[in-house]
């Protein structure tokens, strides 16, 4: 009975649910105050950056003679619309933003009651008192991380908080939101008003001066100490905190790096919940003897700290204002040794770039080669990622001198963005394939170690069978007694079982000595064989033995990327260079994304222990952050898969006919040889994108709610509604060019548009996406919108001030393709220089040229097609209708009364709808009626 209590006793400490309830409860509130944070700073409304609004934004100054600021709006029209436009605009985020700022404020306030009580020996527990003193919190592993969060990750809001939302920009939504809500009883507003409260920077120069990689990640806070200051801790609390992050490995990481040099790298988690915690006991900042204790564990190697998922700071820059911190740090980290240190990662960076390319290029890793090589892939991907880490945190450095030093040795060893992007792909290759092969094996590890076991045996009983040959007596053994011991090892390696580590690899290391020992009396070349192979079954059962969860665990560790998601952004465009030279790129997309996940994880760790409701909101934010940034960097994938065909070969492609009869000599002529092949390239280059796009789907499919054959369909029907428009703009001809230069652009639109449609045809083939139906209505779309512009155009004119037929039939300056088309239609009937032939069915001039027959109709139909058309003839019926009521209502002006009279006698009294309108439409009638 009592060793079942100390197992459930076990258990619940290693459960931070069942521990420590309310620390829980705590972290996992603030995960949801960032999260909330960062997606209101990604949604600040325009207006709040508007200036014209600023006359109605008012800060916290409101509070001292609120009736004067009211009595600028009052009666002000002007200002009371745009205060009506924050309200109807703004509402929905100023009470967002109010919340959270509450959220914030009760969080402090509960989080320091429990702290004082913690630090009484008492906290509240289901309304009862249990004795849950600091000490026992400390002491426990879950415990001492949740405290360290909980008062960390608040210290991380309020930097990141003042990171991301100004001083100002909170005063402003928090007057705005009291104002027209008219909630200035609220409680805690006194408390809401402090954390809102413009954090004013020290006087004196600041001499940082922004990273020209990446600001975005970069945090710079002056004097937090102050900010703190506003919303304190208990100091016996975070002076007991501090010390454990001092001197233990709060999330044992260390073990995942079992290289000294790597000691920064495996407590950076612990190291930014400590830089964050020495602003709420400065002293420490102050003592030069501590701070050369910290740098020295923590800060030895690494001056740019991640504190909270991608967003860093400089110690550099933020601890300019402490002379001990500052003096500790540039002590161990001057600029030669910043120099040593980027030349020796930089050079790891090349090396370990061409060793990669070798591993993953000559197809070795396959099970085998990961069960024998294990240690060896996991540290090779450790180097890769810290040598990565180091390089693209410090060359983000805020800090001018030390970011100088490391870009310039990164120029002169050659090692750029691009050197790292490549690093950083191929990293990402070899971690996924080596963590897929690594858990199938998992997954296989009985079978495996059966298959093992069985081989070791059947060995075994080969040698058993041959003892009583000649080789025996060369050994001096007798028969009898080597044939009973073979039986006795052969009954030994069938007892071993997987499960039983300690003993299986014991007796495994036994049997593997007396093969070697009884290898060494042997000289018949088939017995050595037989007994090399036992032992290399038997070493391969000692591997499988060492198949455990461990492995992965350290593999999550050392692969953790978030220190690069900032850079993500910034090697988009370096990416679809890449993939513009080589398409293949596409297929490792899915792995560099992958690497990243621990942005879905790390965020929602604490929040899912604690089966809070706020899982599903804050996972939804990161999720669309995370798919934001793939969409993002996959935007130029439609540009080069619509790019492949702009070829001219390609475009010249004419349509491929049928002959019933082929000539001997016309068949090399009759196969296009070199236009089949320009073709065959571009379709494997689509089909490498498409493959690659489906390895993204199949791999994202479960971890992000992201369609990506949906969205590539969508950015197809984007960049060839986009090509289209700019291709009809560029029908732009001079007011009198020639039919044949005419007849040539027509061909040349022609043989464009077929060239997509083909495009389109073979899109639909190879990425399995709708080509032909997104082609008829991308096309018909971008035609309709081409005829509204002309025929909105044409009625501007014709409602405008117009003298002459000449200038409502002027479409010289058409906006659109249609426009330009008209025109030259126009030209080439005018009936000044053309009459029409009826049995000819077109237009000639004087000396019997054909200016517009059937063939420039049919040249006209390749091009836009028959919707085209039919939007080509509704503009010429509006137009003619247009000319037809002008030169009426020309003509009635021309007429004297007794001729209007006789003429409508004889409209009505032929009567509707027979009846041809000799004065015009019926609005004339009307008109001339009421003029009348």
């Amino acid at each position: 009975m009592e060793s079942s209590k100390k197992r459930a006793g076990s258990r619940e400490d290693d459960d931070p649910a069942a521990s420590f309830p309310e620390l829980l409860n705590f972290c996992a509130r603030a995960q949801t105050l960032i999260a909330e944070l960062l997606l209101l700073s990604d949604r600040i409304p325009a207006e709040f950056l508007d200036r014209r609004f600023d006359a109605v934004l008012f800060d916290l100054r409101y509070f001292d003679s609120p009736n004067d600021f009211e009595s600028r709006i009052e009666g002000n029209e002007e200002l009371e619309a745009l205060e009506d436009c924050l309200r109807e605009s703004c509402s929905a985020y100023m009470q967002r933003f109010f919340l959270l700022m509450t959220g914030a404020v009760i969080y402090h306030l509960e989080l320091l009651k429990y702290l004082n009580d913690l630090q009484m020996h008492f906290v509240i527990q289901e309304g009862l008192y249990g004795q849950s003193t600091l000490d026992r919190v400390l002491d426990n592993q879950y415990g001492r991380q949740l405290l360290t969060e909980s008062i960390a990750l608040f210290g991380c809001m309020l930097i990141l908080m003042e990171h991301c939302l100004s001083g100002h920009l909170r005063e402003k939504l928090l007057v705005a939101h009291l104002r027209h809500d008219c909630c200035f009883d609220s409680p805690n507003l006194e408390h809401i008003c402090l954390i809102c409260r413009a954090h004013m920077p020290p006087s004196g120069p600041f001499h940082h001066s922004g990273s020209p990689f990446v600001n975005s990640g970069m945090v710079s806070v002056q004097k937090t100490e102050d900010l703190f200051a506003r919303f304190p801790f208990p100091k016996l609390v975070v002076d007991a905190v501090i010390h454990r992050l001092r001197n233990d490995d709060l999330y044992n990481q260390v073990h995942h790096y079992p290289d000294p040099q790597h000691r920064t790298v495996a407590l950076s988690l612990q190291s930014g919940y400590l830089y964050i915690l020495l602003f709420y006991s400065p002293e420490f900042l102050r003592n030069g003897f501590v701070m050369r204790e910290i740098v020295d564990r923590f800060f030895r190697d690494c001056w740019v700290v991640p504190i909270f998922l991608h967003f860093v700071v400089d110690l550099f820059v933020s601890w300019d204002a402490y002379k001990e911190a500052k003096a500790s740090l540039s002590s161990s980290v001057s600029p030669t040794f910043i120099r040593d240190c980027c030349q020796y990662h930089c050079t790891k960076v090349t090396h370990l770039s061409s060793e990669l390319g070798s591993v993953l290029s000559n197809c070795v890793l396959i099970k085998d080669y990961v069960l024998d090589n294990s240690q060896y892939l996991i540290s090779l991907v450790r180097d890769c990622n810290i040598a990565l880490r180091w390089v693209l945190l410090h060359r983000a450095s805020g800090d001018k001198r030390s970011r100088d030093i490391v870009t310039s040795v990164g120029l002169a060893l050659q090692v750029d963005e691009d050197n790292l992007l490549q690093l950083l792909l191929k990293t990402s290759q070899l971690e996924f394939k080596v963590k897929q092969l690594y858990v199938e094996l998992l997954e296989s590890k009985e079978a495996l170690w059966l298959e093992k076991k069985h081989c070791v045996s059947n060995c075994i009983e080969e040698l058993s069978v041959h003892c009583f040959g000649s080789w025996v007596s060369s050994c001096k053994i007798k028969n009898e007694s080597l044939n009973d011991w073979f039986q006795k090892l052969s009954t030994e390696v069938q007892s071993l079982d997987c499960t039983r580590t300690g003993s299986s690899s014991r007796a495994i290391y036994r049997v593997l000595s007396a093969l070697k020992d009884l290898e060494q009396f042997c000289q018949i070349d088939q017995i050595k064989q037989w007994l090399f192979e036992a032992q290399k079954y038997l070493q391969d059962m000692i591997k499988v033995l060492n198949l455990d969860d461990e492995a992965m665990s350290t593999f999550s560790a050392i692969t953790d990327a978030l220190y690069a998601w900032a850079y993500v952004a910034r090697f988009g465009e370096l990416l679809g260079k890449n993939i513009e030279q080589d398409p293949s790129v596409v297929l490792s997309l899915h792995t560099y994304f992958l690497k990243f996940w621990m942005l879905l994880n790390v965020p929602l760790r604490r929040i899912e222990q604690n089966q809070s409701s706020d899982l599903l909101c804050v996972s939804n934010y990161y999720s669309s952050k995370y798919a934001a940034q793939i969409c993002a960097t996959l935007e130029i994938i439609p540009v080069i898969l619509l790019g492949i065909y702009m070829d001219d070969n390609l475009q010249a492609q004419q349509p491929f006919h049928q002959l019933s009869r082929i000539d001997k000599d016309s068949l090399p002529e009759f196969m296009q040889v070199d236009q089949q092949l320009n073709l065959a390239r571009a379709a494997n280059k689509i089909s490498i994108i498409s493959e690659g796009v489906l390895l993204m789907s199949r791999n994202f499919r479960g971890l992000i709610s992201l369609d990506l054959e949906d969205w590539l369909e969508g950015q197809v029907r984007k960049e060839l509604s986009k090509r289209l428009e700019n291709k009809l703009k560029t029908f732009f001809l001079l007011p009198n060019v020639g039919y044949d230069i005419l007849e040539v652009n027509l061909r040349t639109l022609s043989a464009y548009i077929l060239s997509q449609l083909q495009m389109m045809e073979s899109f639909q083939d190879l990425l399995h996406i709708p080509g032909n139906r997104i082609w008829e209505e991308t096309f018909t779309k971008v035609l309709k919108q081409c005829f509204e512009k002309e025929y909105a155009a044409f009625i501007k004119r014709e409602q405008g001030s117009i003298v002459s037929v000449a200038q409502l039939n002027d479409f010289s300056k058409a906006p659109t393709f249609y426009g330009h088309l008209l025109h030259q239609l126009l030209r080439l009937t005018d009936p000044s220089r053309s009459m029409f032939i009826e049995p000819m069915s077109g237009w000639f001039d004087a000396e019997g040229h054909e200016l517009l027959g059937l063939h420039f109709i049919n040249l006209i139909e390749s091009c836009v097609g028959q919707v085209g058309l039919a939007s080509l003839d509704s503009l010429l019926t509006a137009i003619i209708k247009e000319n037809l009521e002008y030169a009426l209502k020309g003509f009635k002006n021309s007429l004297d009364s007794r001729c209007l009279e006789e003429l409508r006698k004889l409209d009505d009294s032929l009567g509707p709808p027979t009846s041809l309108p000799l004065l015009g439409w019926s609005s004339y009638m009307q008109m001339d009626r009421c003029c009348i």
